[in-house]
């Protein structure tokens, strides 16, 4: 099924948490890799990224996992030792935050662990492999060689003669029966015995490979001119792609080159709300029951990005894809577009400088949602702060309200499709996260049981260390 399952994986990796003592922000998470074949998704949950701040992101990885689950790794430290964090001024910290990871991913050493994540085998390992593999060729052609030497004539007749004996009688030269036609092989001790057997051998090569081209039903010259419409046909494909590509753009298989994030963020200090976005996942806050946007979808075609991409070289086709390839316009990692040297990064082709957005929170404010695209593009923001909203006051049967996990958990269900028939909305990663800005009820002090955890959807060890939720998970790439 290509990109898809035959059936969809709707395990789910879920919980909750009530932030911490100076800043109660109750929580709740859940992912599912649905019907994609792999889970690329990441994201954050840390109450206490400082005694004063919390940070909670979504990241979602196209072109493998690694770069989304580096960045919930990372990220959260990274944001952490910028200047400008520790001068107080988040907006700077996050823009340099993003820039500065970005960058990370084309040293060696981030490479390789990327590598290690993607279960990529590095350069290093690669030249192993292919010196390997040349010596398992030697040893074979060694062994074939000796084996050669240590046959009778008669034997190495029957292996290499039969062929071209039934052959013969279509020959043009006529000459020759199957002890005549020897092929072309390593030359074993046998035929070093006598340099007139050799010669001969070569000179009736010639004979052997007219045999071969009279028995496949078709001459040399007919051979040649299809071999000329192919390279017509290839030349033309050639062209289209290099019409596609600008200097310096040659593409290279490697983790954090061809493959990346998106990326959004939210730090809550006070009642101060940053949320960074770079690419099309997406914050809302519900304001009074109405959908406030938080981040800007970040597409080639819009007209800011789109005069980004072409003053650095590149276009947008008209399914709306950067060179034909990505179909978001702003992430981390993707360097195959971030090659021209004579641009600074956040105006290369695809940039990682995210966009901000800052809001003062009132008693307006109820909760604010951060998803992947894989919510999305099957419910608009108002639909989705209208789902929650509905749900969010509702009580179990011991009079507590519902855990907000359970809630996303019902909203991944309701955005999965039945099938992969359409065209492809439901069918990709999904990842959710609830913040609510007021505390709720005792219930979410209590730790969940009977979830299933999925080890193949990490949560992040960051939350992991920094976190203080109460059912934490490792977290597990268009």
């Amino acid at each position: 099924m290509g990109a898809y399952l035959s059936q969809p994986n709707t395990v789910k990796c879920s919980g909750d948490g009530v932030g911490a003592p100076r800043l109660p922000l109750p929580y709740g998470f859940s992912a599912m890799q649905g019907w994609r074949v792999s889970m690329e998704d990441a994201h954050n949950c840390i109450p206490e990224l400082d005694s004063e701040t919390a940070m909670f992101s979504v990241y979602d990885g196209h072109g493998g996992e690694e770069v989304a689950l580096y960045c919930a790794k990372y990220l959260p430290d990274i944001i952490k030792d910028q200047k400008a964090y520790k001068e107080g001024k988040l907006q700077k910290a996050l823009e340099d935050a993003f820039l500065a990871i970005d960058a990370k991913l084309t040293t060696e050493e981030v490479i390789k662990e990327l590598a290690q994540i993607a279960g990529r085998p590095t350069e290093d390992e690669d030249e192993k492999e292919k010196v390997a593999d040349e010596d398992d060729v030697d040893n074979e052609e060694a062994a074939l060689l000796h084996e050669e030497a240590t046959m009778t004539i008669e034997e190495l007749l029957t292996r290499y003669g039969q062929n071209c004996h039934k052959g013969a009688p279509h020959s043009k030269s006529g000459a020759g029966t199957a002890s005549d036609k020897l092929p072309r092989v390593a030359k074993s001790k046998f035929f070093e015995d006598s340099e007139d057997e050799s010669d001969e051998a070569e000179e009736e090569e010639e004979d052997s490979e007219e045999c071969s081209e009279e028995e496949d039903g078709y001459s040399s010259e007919e051979a040649e001119n299809e071999e000329d419409e192919d390279d017509t046909e290839e030349a033309e494909e050639d062209e289209e792609e290099e019409e596609m590509m600008v200097p310096g753009m040659e593409g290279k298989e490697e983790p954090g080159s061809d493959s990346g994030t998106t990326a959004v963020v939210a730090l809550i200090r006070g009642k101060q709300l940053i949320v960074a976005n770079a690419g099309d996942s997406r914050c809302v806050v519900s304001e009074a029951g109405k959908a406030l946007d938080m981040s800007y979808d970040h597409k080639p075609e819009d007209e800011v990005e789109l005069a980004r991409i072409k003053n650095a070289g590149g276009k947008v086709t008209m399914d709306g894809r950067v060179n034909g390839g990505l179909n978001l316009s702003r992430a981390i990692g993707d360097h195959f577009y971030k090659r021209n040297k004579n641009l600074p990064p956040e105006e290369q082709m695809i940039s990682a400088l995210p966009d901000i957005k800052v809001l003062t929170l009132t008693d307006d404010h109820e909760f604010m949602v951060i998803a992947c695209d894989g919510i999305w593009n099957v419910m608009s923001s108002q639909e989705v702060i209208d789902f929650i909203q509905s749900k969010i006051s509702q009580r179990d049967e011991n009079g507590e309200l519902r855990l907000l996990s359970s809630i996303v958990e019902e909203l991944l269900d309701q955005c999965l499709a039945p099938d992969t028939s359409g065209d492809g909305t439901g069918c990709d990663n999904m990842t959710c996260i609830i913040i609510c800005f007021k505390p709720r009820n005792t219930a979410e002090l209590q730790p969940e049981s009977g979830k299933r955890k999925l080890e193949e959807v990490l949560s992040t060890e960051g939350a992991e260390e920094n976190g203080n939720s109460d059912n934490k998970k490792k977290a597990k790439r268009d």
